[in-house]
């Protein structure tokens, strides 16, 4: 019996073989760029601008981790006993902080405004305690509907404070 990786000089099969492998090759070099999606933790960059817009009634306050994996929280958020929102594809810091400010549909101001996994916005009277400030650059994925500004990051809170 042959073995099925002998090919004779003058078959098909001798030119097919690598030219598939090479397909084959290019096939699993791409695969993880395509299967990557709308995944924002695969569009990191560090060309991000802290939003920061004179008319709006919050300030930049600082990038905080989030809680809900801490010991002793019990999933409580850092941002926590107010309201949220997820705008897959849309959210900006501008439209999270009118969405705090207007306490969400007609109810109070919120104190803090927070921007998380590029697409959730978090409101909140107060930041837990548990939440500490992280560098900056940890809230380090683009907002999904402003990709030049940074919304927070994985389990790190881009936090205004409305003053």
């Amino acid at each position: 019996m042959r073995s099925p990786f002998f090919y004779r000089a003058n078959s098909t099969k001798a030119t097919t073989a690598p030219l598939l492998l090479s397909v084959l090759l290019l096939l699993l070099i791409s695969a993880p760029a395509a299967l990557a999606g709308d995944d924002p933790r695969l569009a990191t960059t560090s060309n991000l601008t802290i939003f920061a817009d004179p008319s709006s009634s919050y300030a930049y306050h600082g990038c905080f981790n989030e809680t809900t994996d801490l010991p002793g929280t019990t999933g409580r958020r850092a941002l926590d006993g107010g309201i949220n929102e997820v705008k897959p594809g849309n959210m900006t810091v501008q439209m999270c902080q009118a969405f705090c400010k207007a306490g969400g549909s007609g109810g109070p101001a919120y104190k803090f405004a927070g921007l998380e996994y590029s697409r959730e916005c978090w409101c909140a009277q107060q930041i837990s305690g548990l939440s500490v400030q992280s560098p900056d650059g940890d809230c380090n994925l683009p907002c999904d509907g402003n990709k030049t500004e940074a919304c927070g990051g994985v389990l790190k809170l881009s936090v205004s404070l409305i003053y």
